[in-house]
């Protein structure tokens, strides 16, 4: 067993924790007649993307253990009526655990070389370990987007809010 791969792994479940931790702490600054703020017509409104980065990980988890597109459709619709700092916190808490168990369950090699593909691009299959480094760099992609956003509103928030404490001592 190489024991650089499980560190390896824990140290992704570290910065989705984090990413977790400030993505709720974020969504409780939100208030309610900002939900539906869109910076462009194109674009999300704020509640969209919200529902949408607290479902990343149990949608990616769903599509990279292979479920339908239907199955898929059925998760994403569960989470449309959440518009709450709570309720959307408590979705992304369950899909970051399911999301740890199922990648706790595999072994070293299922990690590295178990391929799943999802169902818009069965012919783009990834590793699993492959899976775990893009949802976690989907999440932050989206909180990045989410902190813009309230920026935008004039929402308090600065770097602590994305990195904690330790970024009081960071100097550009």
């Amino acid at each position: 067993m190489n024991l650089e791969i499980f560190r390896i792994k824990d140290l992704l479940f570290e910065e989705m924790e984090l990413a977790l931790t400030t993505t709720c702490s974020l969504l409780s600054l939100i208030k309610e007649d900002q939900w539906e703020y869109r910076p462009n017509e194109n674009m999300r409104s704020l509640i969209e993307l919200a529902r949408h980065l607290v479902h990343v990980p149990a949608q990616e988890l769903a599509i990279l253990q292979e479920q339908s597109m239907e199955q898929v459709r059925s998760l994403v619709i569960s989470v449309m009526h959440l518009k709450d700092a709570a309720a959307l916190s408590d979705v992304m808490h369950r899909g970051v655990a399911a999301l740890k168990d199922y990648m706790n369950s595999l072994d070293e090699t299922e990690l590295l070389y178990k391929s799943t593909a999802p169902f818009f691009a069965k012919h783009q299959p990834a590793v699993q370990f492959k899976w775990l480094m893009e949802i976690t760099t989907h999440l932050y992609h989206h909180r990045g987007q989410m902190f813009t956003y309230m920026k935008q509103l004039d929402l308090p928030v600065s770097m602590r809010d994305l990195y904690g404490p330790v970024s009081d001592s960071w100097t550009l």
